[in-house]
């Protein structure tokens, strides 16, 4: 299982003993409770959700609810604030306990996990693996306890897997070039610097699609949460189509409504330039000068959605877009797009290393720094 715990989502890959794959994709809300607290909402319950809307795990005198069940019952926030390390590892034992049950596992099995993690929270991938090293032997779900044997971890800054399918396209090339991988989520924009083959610098920011939703939040009062105001100003898309912010006025009165959504428009706009200015200040500062960079590889949702600015940034050197890497067709989804494209290239990184430890019978733990 390879697990990207973006801001917005918490995306997995998934795959059996025969490497038939599967794809996870649950809410990113996480919420501590009182074990009487879901206690009481299994009694109560009606229906029979997907598995991956019901999840919820106990360790020892910890409970934690996750993804759409913390969402809508519990009150749950995606923490956005907070450090991603320290909310991954319920989301992963969910995960688990998600893809045991999609692959009719018993109570007993073994898992390699490898994770993707922000570039400023990379080395607290050693902590996240003993931590989920003790916990996957013994959790409590709501099919019953679970006992994980890990037998391989993995940690990759995020845009690791982007940069790892782009070293393996250009073959000895990447050892004569310096590349940078710019990645930008919707928490977190991330640079990963390659030099002569090896990675150099890694830096992170909090300039995020969610900096810029902030921003419109900051300037017109009642508008509706987080999540749907970040998914009206996606869909609207680089020239802000009106027609995707309409649902986000309240107003009963056509004309009213109408000023509303122009209002709206127009903050958009100017949030959006604002945000872009933000972004090519930072990317400027981190970045070596522009004559010594050979490649920029850009990854990520927002990205996508900042693509003509992000493009003008670099118009003095060569820009790929995600590695050119090509989703199979059972892991493509219309709302998720290239999004899956980090967590894919480091899951087929993450199959080769497992693959040749098992013919090398090399030792079963791959390093968390690796």
């Amino acid at each position: 299982m390879t697990i990207d715990f973006g801001g917005s989502l918490t995306k997995a890959i998934f795959a059996d003993a025969f490497l038939n794959e599967y794809l996870l994709v649950m809410e990113p809300e996480v919420i501590s409770v009182p074990a009487a607290a879901i206690a009481a909402y299994e009694e109560t319950k009606l229906g029979s959700p997907d598995l991956a809307d019901a999840a919820w795990i106990s360790i020892e005198d910890h409970s934690y609810v996750v993804g759409y069940l913390a969402q809508s019952k519990f009150h749950g926030n995606p923490g956005l604030s907070s450090l991603k390390y320290e909310r991954a590892f319920p989301k992963a034992l969910a995960a688990v306990w998600v893809a045991s049950r999609v692959l009719k596992l018993k109570r007993k099995f073994t898992v390699a996990l490898a994770i993707l993690m922000p570039s400023a929270e990379y080395e607290s991938g050693k902590q996240l693996y003993q931590m989920l090293w003790d916990g996957l032997k013994n959790f409590d779900t709501p099919t019953g306890k679970i006992n994980a044997n890990l037998t391989h971890f993995d940690c990759k800054p995020e845009g690791g897997g982007i940069y790892m399918m782009s070293r393996q396209k250009m073959g000895d090339e990447a050892k004569r070039k310096t590349i940078a991988v710019v990645m930008v989520g919707y928490r977190n924009a991330s640079v990963l610097l390659s030099e002569r083959g090896q990675v150099t610098q890694r830096k992170t920011s909090n300039l995020g699609f969610i900096k810029m939703v902030e921003q419109v939040e900051g300037r017109i009062t009642g508008l509706p949460s987080t999540s749907q105001l970040a998914r009206a100003i996606a869909l609207a898309g680089v020239h802000v189509e009106s027609r995707y912010l309409e649902p986000l006025s309240m107003s009963s009165t056509p004309q009213t409504r109408t000023e509303e959504v122009d209002r709206l428009v127009m903050v958009v706009k100017s949030c959006r330039d604002e945000y872009a200015l933000a972004l090519r200040s930072w990317l400027r500062e981190v970045l070596p000068r522009q004559t010594d960079l050979d490649l920029v590889v850009l990854c990520g949702g927002t990205a996508e959605y900042m693509k003509p600015e992000l493009e003008q940034v670099f118009d003095y050197t060569e820009v790929s877009w995600n590695a050119d890497i090509q989703l199979p067709d059972h892991l493509q989804t219309e709302d998720l797009g290239n999004r899956l494209c980090d967590a894919y290239g480091t899951h087929l990184y993450f199959k080769g290393v497992i693959a040749n430890a098992l013919r090398l019978d090399s030792p079963s733990v791959v390093a968390a720094s690796g």
